[in-house]
Order: structure tokens, then C-alpha cells, then sequence
């Protein structure tokens, strides 16, 4: 019963899930790229097939590969091939070891609530405190205030013998974090990455890409009578007597609704939105403690061909679907030193990266005869000087395509166009605090509960009548749906009880500022 407007910065719905045409008929996706577990209940929820959007399953959902000699981590969607090639390549010790921790995980994971609707989330120290034993107690001290290799050399202790599946694991725990695998405190994010919603912990591809779903959503919502408009680009919150009433855009058009949902992050919302209204010094800290960093380069490619794995990986070429992408991994040791290097202001000696070929699964994102690939370089030196960093983001393209042709040579040949994105350009593009596109990194002071403005409510700001639904809240950043989907029933929450402070009844009127 509620009537909604949404605004959109972008000329396409999304945002960093969205899909858009970088290259002449292609469909790129400017961000996410692959759909990870949802949560049963949002699935149930949106029925994004029933809706006309189609899943395509990925019989290989990634391939790891470290240094020019390393044998391929193949991540078959089947079990039983995974669990067999694991024993055949590493043998028993590493396929025992895998299996005891993605056990080991499993607790902490539950401790996450990284895929629990409606549930308000509470401080990391209480929920550590609140363990039934002190094993449990230290479990979790280990998982989430520990170092990646904390975790990973006890399971895979053997630098030579579990080398692949070390190097893998050190990746999936710095990927959305601004740590080294060895630094205190990875851990969490290494959880978080491996984190499953039951018995659906499976990686899928959306036929034409990603924003899909964001496309979906925006015809759910004018289905139901609410409204979508693009190129709107909100420049202020409007507050009265200390309320949010309404936004205005920069060509000065202003909209006006009881209840106001932002979905950028708090720095982006508060120091840019609200720029001249300065919360109270307390909440003003909150918010400013929140860690932003965007080590990383995107890159996309439009390609003239399928590239091919290099000799040793010849058997790679021949498995439906292992051309796909997956990572392209450095050991441990020197993951971290990538990470020094980059705090140092330097770019990594080589680029640790995660690399698709999305044509592989779904060719209907390029012209006949084409193929896109896209690939995320890490340990991107951010904080380097704004004069340094366009010099450093092309040095780091380079080395971006020398470490894919190491491994597929050639890749290089058949690439026709190519685009370089930085952290700088996602914070312009789509809005996010210095890049970063998880909205506040995975760091264990700024998970679940620390994730929260107001305590006991996952949404709600210092601001009556404002409140947030991004990635910025919990459960914190993936395409699951939950930080919308929970602040929704917060706002239909606040309005059933008669909550003066969180009333909801959006209005669409506009009027000329």
C-alpha cells in the first residue's frame, strides 16, 4: 500500500550489479558478475524465474592457478569430480584437509548470519562472549580475529604438497578487505567467502549477465505501480526539523516522500548527501571510523577468439566450461608482500586477479565469433598520490594481461578493444567512498553488528525518516539481497507500529525546486 519512487543515477538500473554495453554489441557487467547462494526465503521471495530471468548452471564454477608450473584447483559443481580430482592431483591429506575446513567454517558461517532475513544484527564481542564453550569461544576468536593462515595452515600445512589449495584459500580472504593473507583479522572475510546457504552453496551465471536481475526487479516494482527513473542524480538529502522529507537532484528537481532510503554507503550518504547537516559527534564517528579503501582494477575485454590454456594445461581446453575464469593466484608469502607493496605505494611485482570469460557460459553477451573476458587486479595502490595514479592504473593493466597470457598466451593476440577501470572511477561512476565496492570492508570491527548505526536495528540512521538499505549494512556486500530486503520490512515495520520517528508512506510528488 505504499507508493514508491526510486531514483537512479546511471542511464541503467543496477548500479554495480548492472549490465551494460561497454563494447558494440556486447553486454558488460560493470561489477558483479556471478550469483552466489541466496538465502531461501529471498529466493522464495522474488522468484526471479518465474519473472522470465534465466540461471545457467556453471559445470566448473572456477579454475585457481598459481605460478607457470602450478597444477590447476578445479571447483567441479559436482562433488564427487571435485572431491576425486582434489585426491588425484593433491592427494588424500589435501582432499581430507579441504573437507575439515569447510567443517571448521561452518560455525563461525552460523555466527555470520550472512544469509538470515529479518534479523537485526548484534556486536561481534557479544556474540564471541556469548559461546557455549571456550572451545567454541576460541573458534571463533580464530576465525574472526585471526590471520587467513591462521586458519589455512591448519589444514593445509605443507607449502609444496597443498601449494594451489594454500594460495586459493590466502586469495578468497583479501579479495574485500584491505589486509594480507597473514595480517590479523583476514580470517572473517575468508569465512564470509565461504560461507553457504545450505546445501546451495553453488556459483551460477544470469543469461545476459547480472543486471538482469537488477532489470527484474525494476519491472517487479513498476508492476506494482511504483515507479523507476533513470538519470536522476541525487545531490542532497532535504531535511525539516531535523527529518528527512525529501532529495533533490542536480538539475535542482526535488522529490519529496515521508520516508527516505539511501543506498550508498554511510560516508557517501552522511558527508555527501547531508554534507551540510553534521550528525551528533558520536554518530559522526561511527561513521567516519567505516575503513574505505579500492585496491583494485577492473578490466574488460572484447576478444576475437577463445584463448587457449598454455601446454602444461592443455587437458583444461578440453573440459566443458573450465575456460570459464576462476583466479589467477599467488602463494601466501607473496600475496602478502603484494599487499606491503601496495601500502607502500608500488604496484605488486605480479598481479593477483580473478578472471572470466562469460561467453564461455552465456554467448549471448557478444556478437557471433566474439567473447568478452573481464578481470579484477588486486593490491592496487590507492593511496598513492591522485598525479601517480593514472600511470600506476595502466602499468597495472599491463600487468594484469602478462599474468592472464602466463597462464592462456594467447590472450593477447585476440584482444580487439579493451577498458581500464580504477577505484577512482567507480567512486565517480557509482558513488561508493573511495571505490570501495563493499561498502565498508570486511574487517572485524565493521561486521554485523559494527555494521549498524542504531543499535538493535540494521537500518535505521540518526535521522528520522531516513534510513539504509545497501551494502553498507548487513550482511555487508554480495548480490543476496538482504540489506534491501531487510530494510523494507523495517520501514513496514516502523509504519504498522506508528513509530513517529521511522513513518512510511513515500509519495512520488515533485516539484521544481
Amino acid at each position: 500500500g505504499k507508493r514508491v519512487l526510486l531514483l537512479e543515477k546511471n542511464d541503467f538500473v543496477g548500479g554495480m550489479g548492472g549490465t551494460r554495453a561497454i563494447f558494440a554489441g556486447c553486454r558488460n557487467e560493470v561489477g558483479a558478475s556471478c550469483l552466489f547462494p541466496l538465502s531461501t526465503e529471498i529466493k522464495a521471495y522474488f522468484d526471479f524465474e518465474a519473472h522470465g530471468v534465466e540461471l545457467i548452471p556453471l559445470p566448473v564454477m572456477a579454475v585457481n592457478l598459481v605460478g607457470a608450473n602450478g597444477r590447476p584447483l578445479i571447483f567441479f559443481k559436482n562433488t564427487l569430480r571435485l572431491s576425486f580430482d582434489m585426491l588425484r592431483q593433491f592427494g588424500p591429506g589435501a582432499m581430507l584437509g579441504f573437507a575439515r575446513f569447510l567443517r571448521f567454517c561452518q560455525y563461525p558461517a552460523r555466527v555470520l548470519d550472512r544469509f538470515t532475513p529479518r534479523k537485526a544484527p548484534r556486536r561481534l564481542e557479544d556474540l564471541i562472549a556469548e559461546a557455549a564453550t571456550p572451545a567454541e569461544r576460541e573458534h571463533l576468536e580464530l576465525a574472526f580475529k585471526g590471520s587467513a593462515m591462521d586458519i589455512i595452515d591448519r589444514f593445509f600445512p605443507d607449502p609444496v604438497k597443498h601449494r594451489e589449495l594454500r594460495a586459493s584459500m590466502a586469495f578468497a580472504a583479501v579479495q574485500a578487505t584491505y589486509k594480507g593473507p597473514y595480517t590479523p583479522g583476514s580470517g572473517l572475510c575468508l569465512i564470509y567467502t565461504m560461507a553457504q546457504e545450505g546445501s546451495e552453496g553453488l556459483m551460477q551465471r544470469v543469461k545476459g549477465g547480472l543486471g538482469s536481475l537488477s532489470e527484474c526487479l525494476a519491472r517487479q516494482i513498476e508492476s506494482l505501480q511504483g515507479e523507476v527513473r533513470l538519470k536522476q542524480n541525487v545531490q542532497r538529502i532535504l531535511l525539516e526539523n531535523g527529518r528527512a522529507v525529501g532529495v533533490e537532484t542536480r538539475r535542482g528537481e526535488c522529490f519529496y516522500a515521508d520516508t527516505i532510503i539511501s543506498n550508498l554507503d554511510k560516508q557517501a550518504t552522511f558527508n555527501g548527501l547531508l554534507e551540510e547537516t553534521p550528525l551528533a559527534p558520536q554518530d559522526q564517528q561511527k561513521v567516519d571510523a567505516f575503513t574505505h579503501r579500492g585496491a583494485f582494477v577492473h578490466m574488460l575485454f572484447k576478444l576475437k577468439g577463445l584463448p587457449d590454456y598454455s601446454p602444461h594445461l592443455r587437458k583444461l581446453n578440453g573440459i566443458p566450461g573450465a575456460r570459464f575464469g576462476g583466479a589467477m593466484v599467488l602463494e601466501p608469502e607473496e600475496l602478502q608482500r603484494s599487499y606491503e607493496s601496495c601500502l607502500r605505494g608500488e604496484l605488486p611485482e605480479q598481479v593477483p586477479l580473478a578472471f572470466q570469460i562469460p561467453t564461455v557460459a552465456d554467448p549471448s553477451l557478444a556478437p557471433p565469433g566474439f567473447h568478452i573476458a573481464s578481470a579484477y587486479g588486486f593490491y592496487f595502490p590507492c593511496e598513492a598520490e591522485k598525479s601517480r595514479r593514472g600511470k600506476l592504473r595502466d602499468q597495472m593493466a599491463e600487468k594484469i594481461i602478462a599474468h592472464i597470457s602466463l597462464h592462456m598466451p594467447n590472450f593477447a593476440e585476440l584482444i580487439v578493444d579493451q577498458a581500464i577501470f580504477s577505484s577512482d572511477h567507480f567512486a565517480s561512476m557509482q558513488g561508493v567512498t573511495n571505490g570501495d565496492w563493499t561498502h565498508g570492508l570486511l574487517h572485524p570491527d565493521q561486521m554485523i553488528g559494527e555494521r549498524c548505526l542504531i543499535e538493535g536495528t540494521g537500518h535505521t540512521t540518526p535521522i528520522a525518516g531516513l534510513y539504509l538499505c545497501g551494502a553498507s549494512c548487513h550482511p555487508g556486500p554480495g548480490v543476496t539481497f538482504l540489506p534491501g530486503y531487510n530494510c523494507a520490512h523495517e520501514v513496514l515495520a516502523a509504519a504498522a507500529t506508528g513509530d513517529a520517528t521511522t513513518s512510511a508512506a513515500p509519495a512520488a510528488a515533485a516539484r521544481a525546486a
